[in-house]
């Protein structure tokens, strides 16, 4: 999604384990007579860094990684088929480790194991919980013991099969969160363990993701939530509490920070990042999340409606909304996703593959990413099943054998990504309509699933639906007077109305032009009202803007242009397009507000990165 920066040309490891089967053995062997332990077998992993928003090697040169996780847990170890309902190390290690060399053995190329410290150690047994949300059965003594007897070794397995390990701690987080609460506590007291764990400690190899699935917190300003202003910095003081204290330790680790709404919401953390150094942001990422396609609930977070039927537009809409916007100033790692149809049961998203540009959930998930550039991921399938995996039966009806499942496509994925000649080419020509003074993605399906064609400006909405754009971090309107939409020929139904919303939530009041079948709809940028209220609109940072139907009958859409001219026309010399080619965010304010044209001796953020502009 960066077109302002240039290609960088990504690090692969074919190079460094093209006979990695032949060189286990022998760091195996080295590892036992080495005194250093998991430091000398994790040797021929390089040592990455944040720099900017890339995750990179030693040199700079930027790096995404693929792979996979693992629970230690019998229920999440094929429900006691795997090594049973026991407290069992050897058993436990026995198994797990099997699968990582069945795995890579089946030719996946991995790059990265999610490694979940599962509550079923540290939990004392018989003591009954809600389920994993519930800390009340966390012991300290038992954590650190199986710290040393699963989990260190289980890292310790992978890195030596060449496998970065992300440590998530143990569980999920509760509905709601705060400040100086009992779960940030606990987490304080988990990572305080870990990071000052010798065998952990700024390991090269070794990066914590800092909590899992956040969903609300209370925000500065005394309200429960995770979309508000508020929220996001209190999220944001809720997690730079635990870098502090991981910093604390002594521990240069890189950090995984994840985001409110089950790790969905990240705009927020453009105007209250996370301060210091190795730092980047966990992100989940199933069907129905962000407007993607989807064949049912995804199960876990507040936006996993069903969405069957959307495409590319709906997607990269919401992905631009929630989570693009930090991807422009720190890298983003996947911790979470998968995809199949639902009748394999076999995956915790349900969607098929599609068509990147299409409909599909898959292609268009790898297009966006790619596209976004600085995107880790992994594929939260279970590693069962992954081990299972053969690439040389031909395409079927099963969850290892469709195409239209996660697990072919991305094995085959993943081969293309560890060639060393591999680079992302934009092949799709996507064209939407433009909103003045932004980069946003039209979308047609704010609201109810809608559908435009950007050659004709024809918008169709769903029932009561919303096909417009989304702001973020707002928009800055105050400097003109009026907004004009032009339209290509007047509306067969009189139902349409334009609105814009000063609040990033769209069941709050709105500005309402009932412009019915008018040919040009004209917003007086401040005189806007909440409709049938008082209630001043502020132009200074509207969040929402787009128009409303009753559903089913067609809008011709021509353009948009901002004036403050008292007869309405366009100012002169301002570009206005209809059906641009997408573009990309660039420049931001120091408030984390997006500018498309940045004022000479302004200074904004670009790349991460503070620049006056000359």
């Amino acid at each position: 999604m960066h077109q302002e920066h240039s290609p960088p040309r990504f690090y692969s490891f074919r190079y460094c384990y093209s006979m990695k089967h032949v060189s286990f053995l022998l760091v195996f062997l080295l590892a036992l007579l080495s005194a250093g332990g998991l430091c000398a077998q994790s040797a021929e992993l390089q040592a990455l860094h944040v720099e900017g928003r890339y995750l990179c090697l030693p040199d700079g040169t930027p790096i995404n990684l693929h792979g996979f996780g693992q629970t230690y847990s019998p229920w999440f170890n094929e429900q006691g088929r795997g090594w049973g309902w026991s407290y069992n190390t050897d058993d436990c290690l026995r198994y797990n480790q099997g699968l990582i060399d069945k795995i890579l053995d089946a030719g996946w190329e991995m790059r990265w194991l999610r490694l979940h410290m599962d509550p079923y150690w540290s939990n004392e047994p018989g003591v009954s919980t809600t389920g994993e949300n519930d800390i009340s059965a966390f012991r300290l003594t038992r954590f650190k013991k199986y710290l040393d007897e699963v989990f260190v070794p289980m890292a310790e397995y992978a890195i030596s099969h060449g496998l970065y390990v992300v440590m998530r701690p143990p569980g999920v987080c509760p509905k709601d969160i705060f400040i100086g609460g009992e779960y940030q506590k606990y987490l304080l007291t988990v990572w305080g363990v870990v990071a000052s764990h010798e065998k952990l400690r700024n390991n090269p190899a070794v990066m914590f993701e800092l909590a899992n699935e956040p969903v609300n917190i209370m925000g500065t300003n005394g309200t429960i939530g995770s979309s508000g202003d508020a929220h996001a910095e209190a999220c944001s003081q809720f997690f730079q509490a635990i870098v502090d204290s991981i910093r604390s330790c002594g521990a240069d680790n890189i950090l995984w920070v994840p985001g409110l709404g089950y790790q969905s919401q990240y705009a927020g953390y453009v105007k209250y990042p996370i301060q210091g150094d190795n730092i980047g942001y966990a992100v989940h990422c199933y069907p129905g999340w962000y407007g993607s396609d989807s064949e049912s609930d995804s199960g876990s977070a507040e936006q996993g409606v069903v969405t069957k039927g959307a495409g590319y537009l709906e997607f990269q809409s919401g992905w631009n909304a929630q989570v693009a916007p930090v991807a422009e100033i720190a890298p983003i790692l996947i911790t979470e996703m998968d995809w199949a149809p639902q009748k394999y049961n076999a995956s915790w998203g349900k969607a098929t593959t599609g068509t990147a540009g299409g409909v599909g959930f898959g292609a268009n998930f790898r297009y966006i990413m790619d596209r976004t550039g600085n995107v880790s991921w992994m594929l939260f399938t279970g590693p069962e099943l992954l081990a299972k995996y053969d690439d040389s039966l031909p395409d079927g009806q099963t969850f290892l054998t469709d195409p239209e499942a996660c697990a072919r496509p991305c094995y085959r994925w993943f081969k293309e990504y560890a060639d060393p000649n591999w680079q992302f080419e934009d092949t799709l020509a996507i064209r939407t309509l433009s909103f003045p003074g932004s980069d946003a993605l039209f979308n047609p399906s704010i609201w109810e699933k809608g559908s435009f064609d950007a050659s004709t400006g024809c918008l169709i909405t769903g029932q009561y639906g919303f096909g417009g754009w989304n702001f973020p971090l707002g928009i800055d309107l105050s400097e003109w007077k009026y907004l004009v939409v032009v339209m290509r020929q007047p509306a067969a139904s009189s139902s349409w109305s334009f609105r814009l919303f000063d609040e990033n939530n769209y069941w709050t009041g709105c500005y309402q032009n009932d412009f019915g079948r008018a040919e040009r709809c004209v917003v007086p940028l401040h005189k806007m009202y909440r409709a049938g209220t008082n209630v001043a609109v502020d132009p200074s940072h509207i969040y929402i803007a787009g128009f409303w139907s009753y559903g089913n009958t067609p809008i011709y859409i021509d353009h948009l242009y901002l004036t403050n001219n008292d007869d309405y026309s366009e100012p002169e010399g301002l570009e206005t397009v209809s059906a641009d080619p997408i573009a990309e965010p660039c420049y931001y304010t120091l408030q984390g507000f997006p500018v498309k044209h940045p004022q000479a001796g302004g200074i904004y953020i670009k790349a991460s990165r503070r620049t006056t502009v000359k």
